[in-house]
């Protein structure tokens, strides 16, 4: 009977050119969710579809702290990336902020 460690592998078996990746399988090395950036895309599109600015705003000041945030090693196998959120809060503020920079400047009629 041979005992051997756990062992979390997070490579992809198909591929020989790549290493295993090995973590530890102990609590401070568990896989964790990131709520900041599914909350961020959420809110981003949310606020591009209600045109609310406090959604848009909240969703890029969350995508930016999810991506301050992000714990690469112990997030899932299959997780979106933070630039992900971050690149829908900043296309959420340009959706916003594009009606404003493209009017044309409202202009008195001349009186005569």
């Amino acid at each position: 009977m041979s005992v051997s460690a756990p062992v979390y592998d997070k490579s992809d078996p198909r591929s020989e050119k790549l290493f295993p990746f090995h973590v530890p399988m102990t609590p401070e090395w568990a896989t964790v969710k990131d709520t900041f950036g599914s909350g961020a895309m959420m809110g981003a599109g949310a606020g591009m579809f209600i045109r609310n600015p406090l959604f848009v705003w909240g969703a890029l000041v969350m995508a930016v702290l999810g991506f301050v945030g992000q714990k690469p090693m112990r997030r899932e196998k299959d997780a979106a990336s933070p630039l992900m959120g971050l690149g829908m809060g900043f296309m959420g503020v340009f959706s916003l902020l594009m009606p404003k920079l493209l009017a044309a400047p409202a202009v008195a009629p001349a009186s005569t």
